[in-house]
């Protein structure tokens, strides 16, 4: 009641503020005189908030890939014995996305009326899941079209856009989308331990809360899966052409028993005001204290409700990436991970020219000098301000120096091996070598480096043996991760950059100190440029300046076309400071 209170009082007091604008010409003229220009300004005025208040009809864009029951019988009828079960209506169309996860929505009404109801079922979580577990999460969203909260998500999300439109530019006023995004977030909350009475009730107290734990731990992991495994393949074009095959090798692998402590203690924490969905402890807890009588468990895998599962996940996994420029099978992927490890290599040869095996021992000793060897290999570093500086530092000093140390063992007759999940080794007549480990090892002084003096005589290498480098490889190498140039006119300085691609350094804009927090800030753009007059920017700022981000630029010009932006920065050395973190 209080969120609709809220919304009903923001419309009244925006259509009184639209009326008083229309009226305040005709007041003046029927008291004083025609004034034209006021005229003109209050009908604008009133034209644009009223525009701004019309509700606007959702455009509907399909999350997924659409099943039918043609297709997939199975899944359907266990669909509609859930609907039936709970005496709700099938949805009108059923999606399958990829997390470990399910939603319903409404979609194509206005202010939530109308429209047809969506049910958008997780591959992920048909995967993970057995029965019970996958009709406990099932009958939650389900849950959600009884209560009508699909319907108020509705209302409230044009609300929140209709508020986002006439109060985006004022910032007096940001207190008001602020406070009702509140309200209904806490409403939110609410309306998911309701649904979750729905699952306890139908798929018993059991398969919910084991469905609830073992969700929150694989949405977690395949997150990890994708960043880790997937991610930089994808960045070179090439995709393995089942994700779900190698997510399953993925949860046998050393990488998720070490990982499943971390991502436990990642999805116990605690909800915040904003948070649509409460805590996992919390929904535990909930349930808990809920009476019901318990539910035999059918613990056949949810996944054999598909048709020809393995057909349909490379299927899914071909629409997930349309631009892939090629899918590989998993046991080709040893091979590209190769290729971007030497592509490390280069990059460390190119921008450290005088590096070489003999200089590894040097530096893994030495740890004063991996700030600048980091800096070099990785510029982002140059005027990185935060508290985990030396922990960056490290990581990129650890990964630099075990794909130049495995590319130059691999050229003289290791082989590569890799699977999802697991390191990727080198091997020579059976005989693993785990390059990441051994320089973690170094680094941390826990081995000594007679493992590398071995290796080394055993592949009869060179104790100066250097990455060999062809010259397209090293103009690569040495490409400016975004081109800045620095001009200074009077007391004014400024950099020009491609927006895309540039990066501020990480430490305070304005004063260069150490970083508390990137502020998304709108800045007026000056020239002829985007249609909205605005462009974005998240300005890293310290503390004391974490209020102040509008002061640390002015956009001076910008053009989406060449995607170059012209930046007035505070002093010199910042511009220097952007023009070396881009190098």
């Amino acid at each position: 009641m209080a969120a609709v209170g809220f919304l009903l009082l923001f419309y009244a007091v925006a259509l009184g503020v639209a009326g008083a604008l229309l009226s305040l010409p005709y007041l003046l003229y029927t008291t004083h005189r025609f004034h034209a220009l006021l005229t003109v300004l209050c009908l604008a005025g009133a034209g644009v908030l009223s525009w701004s208040l019309l509700p606007r009809r959702e455009r509907f864009v399909p999350p997924g890939f659409r099943l039918t029951e043609a297709e997939h019988p199975r899944l359907f009828a266990a669909i509609r014995d859930v609907a039936q079960r709970m005496g709700t209506r099938m949805p009108d169309a059923v999606y399958l996305v990829e997390d470990v996860n399910a939603y319903v929505r409404q979609v194509g009404g206005v202010f939530g009326l109308g429209g047809r109801r969506v049910l958008s079922l997780g591959l992920g979580l048909l995967a993970v899941d057995n029965l019970s577990q996958w009709r406990a999460a099932v009958a939650h969203e389900f849950g959600h079209f009884q209560s009508g909260d699909t319907w108020l998500a509705g209302v409230l999300c044009a609300t929140r856009s209709a508020m986002g439109r006439t109060l985006g530019g004022w910032r007096f006023f940001s207190w008001v989308p602020e406070t009702f995004l509140r309200l209904t977030q806490a409403l939110s909350r609410e309306q998911e331990l309701v649904a979750d009475t729905w699952s306890v009730r139908l798929a018993g107290k059991r398969a919910h809360l084991s469905g609830l734990r073992w969700e929150a731990l694989h949405a977690a992991a395949w997150r990890r899966f994708l960043a880790q495994e997937v991610l930089p393949l994808a960045s070179r074009g090439v995709v393995p052409d089942n994700l779900f095959e190698g997510y399953r090798r993925y949860l046998a692998s050393a990488d998720w028993a070490e990982g499943l402590r971390e991502l436990g203690a990642t999805s116990e924490r605690a909800s915040c005001p904003y948070d649509s969905h409460p805590s996992l402890a919390e929904r535990i807890a909930f349930a808990e204290r809920l009476d019901v009588p318990e539910v035999p468990l059918d613990e056949r895998p949810a996944y054999t409700l598909l048709s020809d599962a393995e057909a349909l996940e490379r299927r899914f996994t071909v629409q997930l990436w349309p631009r892939a420029v090629e899918f590989i099978p998993w046991s080709e992927a040893g091979a590209h991970w190769r290729t971007l490890w030497n592509e490390t290599a280069s990059r460390v040869q190119a921008r450290v020219p005088d590096f070489s095996l003999a200089r590894v021992s040097a530096l893994v000793k030495d740890a004063r000098a991996w700030d600048a060897f980091a800096e070099a290999i990785h510029p982002r570093l140059v005027g990185y301000r935060a508290p985990d500086r030396a922990e960056r530092v490290r990581e990129v000093v650890a990964h630099a120096v075990s794909a130049y140390l495995a590319s130059i063992l691999a050229e003289h007759g290791m082989v590569w091996r890799t699977s999802p999940g697991e390191p990727l080794r080198l091997e020579c007549e059976g005989e693993p070598v785990d390059p990441a480990a051994l320089v973690d090892g170094w680094l941390e002084g826990t081995l000594g480096l007679e493992v590398l003096e071995r290796l080394r005589a055993r592949l009869s290498v060179d104790a100066h043996a250097a990455w060999r480098l062809r010259e397209e490889e090293r103009t690569e190498a040495l490409a400016p991760l975004a081109a800045v140039t620095v001009e200074r006119e009077g007391d004014a300085v400024t950099v020009r950059a491609p927006f895309s691609r540039l990066g501020l350094p990480h430490c305070c804009a304005l004063c260069g100190g150490d970083i508390a927090s990137h502020v998304e800030t709108r800045f007026h753009v000056g020239g002829v440029l985007r249609d909205d007059g605005d462009i974005t920017i998240e300005v890293p700022v310290c503390q004391a300046h974490a209020h102040q981000p509008h002061k640390a630029f002015k956009v001076r010009h910008y053009e989406e076309a060449s995607d170059l932006i012209t930046l007035e920065v505070p002093t010199l050395e910042y511009a220097r400071l952007i023009q070396r973190s881009n190098a």
